[in-house]
């Protein structure tokens, strides 16, 4: 029942367009008709009693089916269940009128009406034509014998037959003459009623039956066929339609376009070789001077391979706005979040990236995926670094992380190998090589620019040959952030004064700090680091130190949630006193107060807050 349900769709369209197809049939019917008659009055063959026969039954039947054609074109009739009775009546009316003006030429016509309502695929439908025109054949057959042309073979006559000893010319044979002539005949022996019923009728009939028979068949099987389609279409409508939605979550997870400057800096595209892919790629601020950039392609194709890319996009994404700087413990975290029950064997290639906007530091690490391009100094090239093994396959992958220096105006071309391994008809892959070379061409290009034209590029290559796999590039143009603001934790170990070094010498090179202003300003902040590392916990604890640029002075904020203790409070030391003089403490936070401009302290949210302010330009002391 249910799948009869979903059929009827198929059927009521089916039924509209067969109900069309009869009514043409009928048209049809109606012009042979009118031939008929034509020629009847052009004298080609003699109807008796053509007043009654002609006029007052064939000449209706033409109006009653041309007018019905008409009519149907121009309402919504055809579309009505019990129109297709009607239609096949019409066409077996003028089929029997037909037979009986011409017994022995309109035989085949009778197989006409049950060829015609196979279109409808209803054994109901062609039960009711097949019983009909057993009906009107039988009839036609003996109207035929006295009112049609004359058939021998129905009558038992040569061209001429005698009546009372008179020859009469068949052709011009009266109605009353032929039943003289049957009833002659049956005197005689010759029951032409019997033969006829015997001879004609039932062999034409075992005819029809068989052709019924195979249309019930054909019927039948259809039907069923039609409800397999309707489930078939339903699913497959189904389907599109769950694609459709997995295509449209698959484009939102793509970035944004950025609202800062580096807007224009930065363009990506994907074009899946399915409805959906497995490539992907995304950018993002973790903080306000560091950029994320990733790109990735899952193995496989379709849904499967959308799955896991939407999990290890968002995978990536949470792990690097968490760790903020350590690709290469991203990517360890990743593959084993990715390896975890990952029972359908797929697996991920993926390149991460994080710029430091304000130094120009990109730190990388690769995970089994093409190498990317840098486009440095007017010179396209791969950064050759060793891969590392694809994300999702063995738990225990190592990955290294990469460290490079970028200048201003430098580009960055990430892809995926749908670029690389892109096909022409002569089976020849597009290739790194040709990948390098546009690169060098085009490297003046802006990078949206860029990004398009290499597609272009990659389409017209391939342009005779299907696409087998998802093309994804990312471009990004590096230009130095002007305003900073840098953030990160420290533990509150002494071990971590190299990477509080580092970090802070950094931003203070991208402000163009001379060397002798940095090391000086690193002796204050080691000195402050070293006594919360020392005297704030009685445990393990962080430090959170915060740079930030405000128009002519740095500003460096330290946050500890140790013992509340505000150095400020301590009185300069005597530094003139001689060494066995002194009180004890009290000099490195002098020490401070002399290299730094400016020192305020606040206890806020369980909170010691320090904050050393640096004028660009030496302020008079």
């Amino acid at each position: 029942m249910e799948k009869e349900k979903k059929a009827n769709k198929i059927y009521f369209d089916n039924e509209i367009n067969a109900n069309k197809g009869l009514a043409k049939g009928c048209l049809i019917s109606a012009i042979a008709l009118l031939v008929v008659w034509i020629l009847y009055l052009t004298g080609l063959f003699q109807v008796r009693e053509h007043t009654l026969l002609l006029i007052n039954i064939s000449f209706p039947i033409l109006i009653v089916v041309l007018a019905s054609t008409i009519f149907y074109t121009r309402t919504r009739l055809v579309e009505k269940e019990l129109f297709k009775y009607f239609l096949i009546t019409l066409f077996l009316i003028v089929i029997f009128t037909v037979n009986v003006l011409l017994p022995k030429h309109g035989i085949l016509l009778w197989a006409a009406g049950l060829i015609l309502v196979n279109h409808y695929f209803s054994p109901k439908m062609l039960l009711f034509t097949y019983i009909l025109t057993a009906i009107l054949m039988f009839f036609a057959l003996y109207f035929g014998m006295f009112l049609g042309e004359w058939d021998p073979g129905l009558l038992n006559g040569a061209h001429y037959i005698e009546l009372n000893g008179e020859k009469v010319n068949v052709d011009n044979a009266t109605y009353e003459q032929r039943i003289e002539w049957i009833h002659y005949l049956r005197d005689l022996g010759d029951n032409r009623y019997l033969k006829t019923f015997i001879y004609y009728y039932l062999p034409r009939l075992i005819i029809l039956t068989v052709i019924a028979n195979i249309g019930y068949s054909v019927s039948k099987r259809t039907r069923h066929l039609l409800v397999l389609e309707s489930i078939q279409t339903n699913r497959d409508t189904r389907i599109k339609s769950e694609l459709n939605v997995a295509k449209a979550i698959q484009y939102n997870v793509l970035p944004k376009e950025l609202s800062d400057g580096n807007k224009d800096n930065i363009f990506g595209l994907m074009t899946p070789a399915k409805e959906i892919g497995g490539d992907f790629y995304d950018y993002f601020y973790i903080d306000k001077n560091h950029l994320a950039l990733v790109v990735a392609d899952v193995s496989g194709k379709g849904i499967p391979a959308a799955l896991f890319m939407m999990k290890t996009e968002s995978l990536v994404r949470s792990l690097t706005q968490s760790f903020k700087s350590d690709t290469s413990l991203i990517m360890s975290r990743s593959n084993i979040s990715l390896c975890d029950n990952n029972h359908a064997n797929i697996f991920v290639t993926c390149w991460l990236g994080i710029i430091n906007l304000v130094t120009g530091e990109l730190s990388y690490t690769n995970a089994g995926h093409n190498k990317i391009i840098l486009i440095h100094d007017g010179n396209a090239e791969f950064l050759d670094s060793k891969p590392g093994v694809v994300l999702g396959a063995f738990e225990q992958s190592v990955y290294r992380e990469v460290k490079i220096n970028l200048s201003e105006g430098d580009k960055l071309i990430l892809y995926t190998d749908g670029i690389t391994e892109a096909h022409n008809k002569d089976n020849v892959l597009y290739g790194e090589k040709r990948l390098i070379n546009f690169s060098n061409k085009y490297k003046n290009l802006a990078i949206k620019d860029f990004v398009k034209n290499l597609k272009s590029d990659v389409d017209e290559f391939s342009k005779d040959y299907v696409q087998f796999d998802d093309i994804t590039i990312l471009g990004y143009k590096f230009e130095k952030r002007k305003e900073i603001f840098e953030s990160r934790v420290f533990n509150a170990d002494l071990k971590e004064l190299d990477n509080v070094f580092e970090y802070s010498s950094n931003l203070l090179k991208a402000l163009d700090f001379s060397n002798r202003d940095i090391t000086m300003i690193n002796t204050a902040i080691e000195e402050v680091f070293v006594n919360i590392a020392k005297y704030a916990y009685d445990n393990n604890g962080t430090i959170e130190i915060s740079l930030s640029e405000q128009n002519d002075f740095v500003k460096f904020v330290f946050k500890d949630s140790g013992v509340k203790f505000n150095p400020l409070e301590l009185k300069d030391p005597n530094i003139n006193a001689k060494a066995e003089e002194r009180e004890i403490g009290g000099l490195g936070i002098y020490m401070v107060k002399k290299i730094m401009d400016e020192i305020y302290y606040e206890y806020t949210d369980n909170q010691n807050i320090l904050t050393l302010i640096k004028y660009k330009n030496q302020k008079e002391k």
